[in-house]
């Protein structure tokens, strides 16, 4: 579904991945681990077109990406939840899950929420017209991946989701993301230093360290000990 090779990327003059190698199957569920400030966000930023491409190849089903731009990945059917969230404070859940159906071609928008959204995410349904600035942080994190994969699309990219927030959230995200790779066949990236919550739901796993793959393999087969020489503060 995705592939990454020899990628190379970073801000100026100053390389942050070298020679980045990735691999996301159909359907599956990859995590992405590492310490903070060793490149993942970088690695997200560049595979969603954020981030100009200094060297490598991300291929994209059948189609190699060079300098397409965000918006056009996002109509070929990748979808990305930053850091920090983003959604639209001023706007209410209703809206900005509305506005999630952008991606998708104008005979497929609806100005109706598909019911699937508040199966997984209940939460959503009980406060519709709330504003998003007005909700906590765990279901602002909720709104967001909601908003993400109202378009269906065929590729989730992830960037720290679990962070800060309560254990029952993570709990419920992580049944989500199962759930949606699973019935919808969607290829998902969990971009964490969080490495229970890999363990809980992904299917393999890369470990980024100084620009640099360092390790991977399937979540079945994770030595702890040997990861935690790449996690470690």
């Amino acid at each position: 579904m995705l592939l990454v090779s020899n990628l190379q990327a970073g801000y100026d003059e100053t390389m942050i991945l070298q020679n980045v190698h990735l691999e996301l199957p159909k359907g599956k569920i990859v995590g992405l681990l590492g310490r903070n400030g060793v490149g993942k966000t970088t690695l997200v930023k560049a595979l969603m077109g954020l981030l100009p491409v200094s060297n490598g190849t991300i291929r994209f089903e059948e189609n190699e990406w060079k300098k397409e731009r965000p918006e056009a990945r996002a109509r070929a059917g990748m979808a990305y939840v930053p850091q920090g969230r983003e959604i639209f404070s001023d706007l209410s859940i209703r809206e900005n899950l509305l506005l999630g159906m952008e991606a998708l071609p104008k005979s497929l928008r609806s100005t109706s929420i598909p019911q699937e959204i508040f199966q997984w995410f209940p939460v959503l349904e009980e406060m519709i017209d709330r504003k998003g600035g007005d909700l906590s942080g765990g279901q602002q994190q909720q709104l967001a991946i909601a908003r993400a994969i109202i378009s269906n699309p065929k590729v989730l990219l992830l960037d720290e989701p679990m962070e800060g927030i309560q254990p029952s959230i993570v709990q419920l995200i992580q049944d989500v993301l199962v759930k949606i790779s699973s019935e919808k066949d969607m290829s998902i990236l969990l971009v964490e230093h969080n490495l229970d919550a890999v363990i809980a739901c992904a299917d393999q796993f890369y470990i980024l360290d100084k620009g640099q793959m360092v390790m991977n393999g399937n979540c079945n087969d994770i030595n702890e000990d040997d990861l935690q020489r790449h996690l470690a503060v």
